[in-house]
């Protein structure tokens, strides 16, 4: 009995670790421009809010327009809207309701 409360134990903190991580990865990508107390509060309350597909479409959208932002240009339009307008769509609504 003791030996399954172990591996129970075990087994919940093995799934956390990814999450925090996880929730790391989100909220730099989401401060790398602006690290000001409301935008680092909005991005932690979004952070919050978002889950599966729709934190994976978000982050992939921020890792976008921080490259092209980096590099100084813009994304093609219907290019970000066709890869990256969703993800957008998401972080937007996300930090909307934090407001």
């Amino acid at each position: 009995m003791r030996i399954l409360k172990i591996a129970a134990v075990t087994a919940v903190a093995m799934m956390s670790v990814p999450a925090v991580a996880f929730a790391d990865d989100f909220e730099a990508l989401c401060t790398a421009a602006d690290k000001s107390e409301p935008t680092v509060k909005s991005c932690k309350c979004a952070s919050d809010k978002l889950a599966g597909a729709d934190r994976t479409a978000a982050i992939d959208a921020m890792k976008a327009v921080n490259t092209a932002m980096a590099a100084g240009k813009a994304e093609e339009a219907a290019a970000a809207t066709q890869k990256h307008g969703k993800g957008l769509e998401i972080m937007m609504t996300a930090q909307a309701t934090c407001m």
